[in-house]
């Protein structure tokens, strides 16, 4: 009988090390989550070398609440873009194939979410019909919380806005077609 009480206490205590193990992860891992909130993150990644951790929070939809502060996150960008002339890089352009080299096409340099307009109650950046300049903005791409500023590659008329306001747009998606002077 000394043996299995032996065994047994041996077992309770192997259990009690896996159990104290668990718990001290799970406080690392409290700890971890309490850091993203701290940071506002959306995922984090953990590597010690011989444990792995990676968490990732899913924001969802925008409220209602939040679209007053991407206007004006969208505006303070604005602002330094016009300070900073290479805060964003403008979006592809090619011209159109089968049709002359006048008209060109803007596609978007990411994935994320297209927006007319800074904000929700304002006007949009362009209309179809209106004249823009070389550099001027068309819209935005935001992509991981980044707000990306799509430009006018060459000056021009816009004729086409093929991306609907608030939609996921890819990668290399025509998000404008600009009638362009042959010569420009």
């Amino acid at each position: 009988m000394a043996e299995t009480t032996d065994e047994n206490n041996g077992a309770t205590a192997a259990e009690e090390k896996a159990a104290d193990l668990r718990e001290e992860r799970s406080k690392d891992i409290r700890s971890l989550m309490a850091l993203m909130d701290e940071g506002d993150l959306s995922a984090l990644r953990f590597d010690d070398g011989t444990v792995k951790i990676e968490l990732e929070r899913d924001r969802g939809p925008l409220s209602q609440a939040a679209l007053p502060l991407m206007a004006e996150r969208v505006g303070k960008l604005l602002d330094a873009r016009s300070e900073h002339d290479d805060v964003t890089s403008g979006a592809q352009s090619v011209p159109l194939a089968g049709e002359d080299e006048s008209v060109t096409l803007v596609k978007s340099p990411l994935v994320g979410t297209f927006y007319v307009s800074p904000s929700p109650d304002e006007e949009p950046f362009v209309k179809v019909g209106q004249e823009v300049l070389t550099g001027q903005t068309l819209a935005i791409v935001e992509a991981m919380k980044m707000m990306n500023e799509i430009t006018a590659p060459a000056p021009g008329v816009v004729t086409e806005v093929l991306a609907a306001n608030g939609t996921q747009v890819e990668y290399d998606q025509v998000l404008f077609r600009i009638a362009t002077e042959a010569g420009a």
